[in-house]
């Protein structure tokens, strides 16, 4: 069976379907914690969601968009000298990375912070003999993390990620210096279960994410 053939494109049609370039730079997050961390929060940092959550997400100056695979298992001797691989599972990525843009007031540190003090039980004690007493998973998971993926000229046209049991699994550490100042970042990891992508296209819709979690 014959190739495919080269054919001739002109400039103008080959700016028209291979040049509409998706940017890195516009997409947006949602990081909104259960009922109980958001009522913890609030106690012992002072933290609302409904207050400084969408602060909070704006301040997220880079993350990744996940990805999957498939686990395979090789398929010997049905044909002389061929192994083939056949699919059984999809395997989601079981974390993803956010950098945030930290605040003057720290309320990004507090945010990351409090939830994974909520895990271990909310409690903090100079005793050295201090212990933990983990919650259950069903309270500080949630299922209300997303990440928005749109174009600053089509913002009716979007990817949205959903991320289905996620909860802060670390906080990595932060350095200060005495050189020239820059802007300080915190980064953390989420793990989750596995998530759900919709996508957005319609000709007449003005886009704003928060309208729909």
């Amino acid at each position: 069976m014959a190739g495919p053939r080269p054919n001739k494109i002109n400039t103008s049609t080959l700016k028209s379907r291979i040049l509409n370039i998706a940017q890195t730079s516009v997409y947006q997050v949602k990081l909104q914690p259960p009922s109980s961390v958001t009522s913890f929060l609030y106690r012992e940092a002072d933290i609302s969601y409904s207050r400084d959550g969408e602060d909070i997400e704006l301040l997220c100056s880079e993350t990744n968009l996940p990805g999957q695979s498939l686990a395979t298992h090789d398929q010997v001797l049905d044909y002389p000298g061929v192994t083939e691989k056949m699919a059984y599972r999809k395997i989601y990525d079981d974390r993803i990375d956010f950098t945030f843009m930290v605040d003057k007031e720290y309320n990004v540190i507090q945010f990351l912070e409090g939830w994974i003090d909520y895990v271990t039980g909310g409690e903090e004690s100079l005793s050295r003999y201090s212990h933990y007493r983990m919650n259950y998973p069903s309270q500080y998971r949630t299922d209300n993390l997303y990440i928005t993926k749109f174009e600053k000229d089509a913002a009716d046209k979007y990817l949205t990620y959903q991320f289905i049991g996620a909860f802060p699994i670390s906080v990595t550490a932060t350095p200060i210096s005495y050189e020239s100042s820059q802007a300080l970042r915190c980064n953390a990891s989420f793990s989750f279960m596995r998530y759900v992508k919709k996508r957005r296209n319609a000709s007449s819709f003005t886009f704003n994410p928060f309208d729909f979690f």
